[in-house]
């Protein structure tokens, strides 16, 4: 056994090894599972822990949160394929009878139905268009200067090309206040809070805001003013060499 080789008693190293492809040479790669899919343990795996660590959300109380968007949801995670581990994950609820976690649960924290938030900002809601994103999380020896970013943007790339790929235009979600404002400056702005709503208590974290992104407005926009960021999100170059990408048509197929 090599020393990158996970040992028999480790359950989700072994999981981790069963994804990543025999010619894997880079030390990230993304994958793509929906929920009903065995290895989506490995996404769920890094949710629980973050979200345990920085909100105390409890095992018990992500599983009653989340289990009416279940079947609706697809898994984004990073997987570090050196040490066979999850890194980073990403839950998205794609449009279903049970709709949007992040918007549903805006009325009863910040007091504004859907179509006032909408109608506020200037915006359509397109729910056959729309998707979620749920959960996002990093591991936290993961999040700092060794990784120089990749493993969130390996997410948030995979996220862009898929949602293009699948006809979605709209993004909407629940962010801390503090991740909001990273993802902010690490995407140029691409996400901005909803207009008249501030931050409130929400699953554990002190201020949050819900906040949408249109994906063909950051595709303009980015397209001219930084090339080399809309190259990673849109064309999935850049950061290959070190993230193996998502299969993007696979997802699709999933998502279909």
């Amino acid at each position: 056994m090599s020393p990158a080789s996970p040992a028999p008693s480790d359950p989700l190293r072994l999981l981790a090894a069963s994804v990543i492809p025999e010619d894997a040479a880079e030390p990230f790669g993304v994958y793509v599972f929906r929920s009903d899919d065995d290895r989506s343990e490995l996404a769920r795996h890094v949710e629980r822990v973050v979200f345990l660590e920085a909100f105390g959300n409890t095992t018990e109380l992500l599983a009653k949160e989340y289990a009416p968007y279940e079947q609706a949801s697809m898994f984004l995670c990073v997987l570090d394929q050196r040490r066979h581990l999850p890194v980073g994950m990403m839950r998205v609820v794609m449009p279903s009878p049970a709709g949007f976690k992040s918007l549903l649960d805006v009325e009863p924290v910040w007091g504004v139905d859907v179509g006032t938030l909408f109608g506020r900002a200037g915006l359509v809601h397109e729910p056959e268009r729309t998707w979620d994103v749920a959960t996002l999380a990093v591991a936290a020896e993961y999040r700092g200067r060794a990784t120089t970013g990749l493993v969130s943007m390996g997410l948030y790339q995979t996220l862009t090309r898929i949602a293009r790929r699948c006809g979605v235009d709209w993004l909407v979600a629940i962010f801390d206040v503090a991740v909001l404002r990273m993802i902010r400056w690490k995407l140029r702005m691409t996400f901005t809070g909803f207009t008249g709503v501030g931050a409130a208590s929400y699953l554990g974290s002190p201020a949050s805001i819900p906040a949408w992104c249109r994906i063909s407005d950051a595709d303009r926009r980015l397209g001219d003013a930084d090339p080399v960021l809309h190259a990673v999100l849109f064309d999935g170059v850049g950061i290959e060499p070190a993230v193996r990408p998502a299969d993007v048509e696979h997802a699709w197929r999933l998502v279909a």
